[in-house]
């Protein structure tokens, strides 16, 4: 193993071929992540490198990934957005077919079986004591 590659101590012992690979993989969107295997490289040196204002004037931020490297930074940021739409969406949907089916079933109770259920309340009640909240016969 060549000398310069046992340990990494930033840009001092980068070769400048090894820059120039670094410099144009960073200009073509390269992925932080990918750079060490490309280049043999620790991801350390690699981000040193970048990020030393000697070497490029500035601090810069290496593009990193997310859970979804395969979609585009918008598009990870928008399907974020959109899948917790479609969540919200579902969820309100789900409870205006749970309140249209109370509200069908309210409807379809006649009112003389809602009397009768209140006034059977009472020995409901009393029979539920008795068995001290076991099984009913109602």
């Amino acid at each position: 193993m060549p000398a310069n590659h046992s340990f990494d101590h930033g840009s001092r012992n980068f070769p400048h071929s090894e820059q120039a690979n670094v410099d144009v993989m960073h200009q073509l969107g390269s992925k932080l992540h990918e750079m060490p295997r490309q280049l043999g490289r620790s991801w350390n040196a690699i981000g040193r490198y970048v990020n030393d204002p000697i070497n490029h004037g500035k601090k810069q931020k290496l593009p990193q990934t997310t859970q979804h490297p395969h979609l585009p930074i918008g598009k990870r940021r928008n399907s974020r957005l959109q899948h917790y739409k479609e969540l919200v969406c579902f969820e309100t949907k789900k409870r205006m077919d749970l309140k249209d089916a109370i509200k069908a079933e309210w409807d379809a109770s006649k009112e003389a079986e809602l009397k009768m259920l209140v006034a059977r309340m009472p020995n409901r009640v009393i029979k539920v004591i008795q068995k001290n909240g076991g099984d009913t016969n109602y």
